[in-house]
């Protein structure tokens, strides 16, 4: 057609009359037309972003010619609502949908030679979808259609020590506030992928997915391992690494376990005895149903309390660091009143705090909280092993734990370990692992009046008991320490409440 087209238009400009001027004009029509034709080409894949950071989308002419006196449209489903309009050498923000407003960026670097991408600022998670780019010259009109993948990077992983279960060490590792649902496996310090239990997932109202993993390690080979998440398509992962020590493995041959069992029988028999002389003194007859309804309940009652007292121990006196572990230092803790908040009121000794509305005049130095209702401990701490314990009361609002030396003062802070605070909160009927924005509630049948803070520098991890019932709480991993104190630090929002350390 072209050939044919071409030789016309000769025979044509050859001749000057009337049809010869028609054919000249209609073949110089056809050959505008096919001068004027290109096709528009964006990306055969998807294009991915992270939330928070810029993305570029591609798109340009093919075969290469200048785009400058085209219209250059981008939109989504709406033709007439634009993402960017570049018109009459110019960008237009007329009907731009609000959402970009102030976002976009047609660059027009090599807008000569058609390249006409698109740059989009500070990506949200609602710019996910289908993008068109459509290009106008007046007679020909071509576009093309990329798909955008938005992704949110969650919080870095969570790993806990929860309990012993199926002969080995329960732990769990969790994360929070991830687009889309992300992968999470746990790593032998080889990179060697571990056996874990399924998974569990949540997907909250803001459609970010929440996600725990949990492995039982029952060898002592194992004892270091990571949990490693990542996203779904840039595979960009975060972990966190743990170490077990080898008291959590014991060992134990055959004549051990035939010592302890004896042991246990013996010690069952001496407090069965000092029972049945106490009920024999308070006139119950052994052949009785009183007697009978009596001891038995007892026995249950010291032998579950004794188990508690062994399971707290096994914890807090012996956490994994050897045989040759460093002893615990039980901390006297007094409050720093140049950091309290000024709603907070220090006691004369300053071991005690409470919260009043009323404002304290007092200097707003740098150390000193100004929107959070913060104060912490005089101590700081970068080695060794630490404990202390917290009256609490009951109920209200309230939360204890640990801060970083350098913690922001300033302002408002999201609780949590990426700001350099690891601690439970309780908010009025649920206790609260602070973890940043996607605080997780704990299931328990009460919350505890008493806690044990228990600061462990050289495995670099810090664990709340129940004083109690002698219970684990909850375990953070600490970062490495070398650079930064660990304080004591306490929240408090409420007037019925005292945090007191006792002394």
């Amino acid at each position: 057609m072209k050939k044919v087209a071409s030789s016309l238009c000769l025979s044509s400009r050859a001749s000057t009359s009337a049809p010869g001027l028609i054919i000249f004009c209609t073949c110089f029509y056809i050959q505008k037309l096919e001068a004027a034709q290109f096709r528009v080409i964006g990306s055969a894949q998807p294009i991915t972003a992270v939330v928070g950071q810029d993305i570029l989308l591609p798109c340009h002419l093919s075969p290469r010619m200048s785009a400058e006196n085209m219209e250059v449209r981008w939109f989504r489903n709406n033709f007439e609502a634009y993402v960017h309009l570049y018109h009459d050498k110019r960008d237009q923000y007329g009907q731009q949908i609000p959402e970009y407003r102030g976002r976009t960026e047609l660059l027009k670097d090599s807008i000569a030679d058609g390249n006409v991408p698109l740059k989009i600022l500070n990506i949200k998670y609602s710019d996910e979808g289908q993008y068109n780019c459509f290009l106008h010259d007046g007679s020909t009109t071509a576009g093309t259609v990329l798909d955008l993948n938005v992704i949110v990077l969650g919080s870095v992983p969570l790993i806990a020590v929860e309990d012993y279960q199926e002969g080995g060490i329960r732990i769990v590792c969790r994360s929070a506030g991830w687009f889309p649902e992300p992968k999470m496996i746990w790593r032998d310090p080889s990179g060697q992928h571990l056996p874990s239990l399924p998974k569990t997932k949540a997907q909250q109202d803001n459609g970010l997915f929440e996600t725990e993993t949990a492995i039982v390690i029952k060898e002592y080979r194992n004892s270091k391992l990571s949990c490693w998440i990542r996203d779904k398509y840039l595979s960009q992962g975060k972990e966190s690494t743990i170490s077990i020590s080898d008291p959590f493995f014991p060992q134990m041959n055959t004549s051990m376990v035939t010592l302890i069992f004896t042991l246990v029988v013996l010690l069952g028999l001496f407090v069965l005895t000092i029972y049945l002389f106490k009920l024999r003194r308070m006139g119950f007859s052994p052949s009785s149903d009183r007697y009978t309804y009596s001891v038995f309940p007892l026995i249950v009652s010291y032998v579950g309390d004794l188990l508690r007292q062994l399971g707290w121990r096994r914890h807090a006196i012996c956490p994994g660091l050897g045989r040759t572990a460093p002893p615990v230092e039980e901390v006297k803790v007094t409050l720093d009143p140049d950091t309290a908040h000024p709603e907070l009121v220090l006691s004369q000794d300053q071991r005690s705090v409470t919260w009043t509305e009323t404002k304290q005049q007092l200097p707003n130095n740098p150390e000193r909280f100004d929107a959070e209702r913060c104060v912490l401990g005089c101590e700081g701490f970068t080695s060794g092993r630490h404990c202390w314990q917290v009256e609490v009361g009951e109920g209200g609002y309230w939360a204890v734990g640990v801060a970083r030396e350098s913690v922001k003062r300033k302002g408002w802070i999201c609780f949590g370990p990426e700001e350099g605070i690891w601690g439970v909160q309780c908010w009025g009927d649920l206790f609260i692992v602070l973890q940043g924005p996607d605080r997780r509630p704990l299931t328990l049948d009460r919350a505890p009046r008493r806690v044990w803070v228990y600061l462990d520098c050289a495995r670099r991890q810090v664990s709340f008991f129940d004083s109690d019932t002698k219970t684990l709480i909850f375990t953070f991993p600490l970062p490495s320490l070398t650079q930064d104190r660990i304080q004591p630090w306490l929240w408090l929002r409420d007037s019925r409440v005292q945090l007191r350390f006792p002394h």
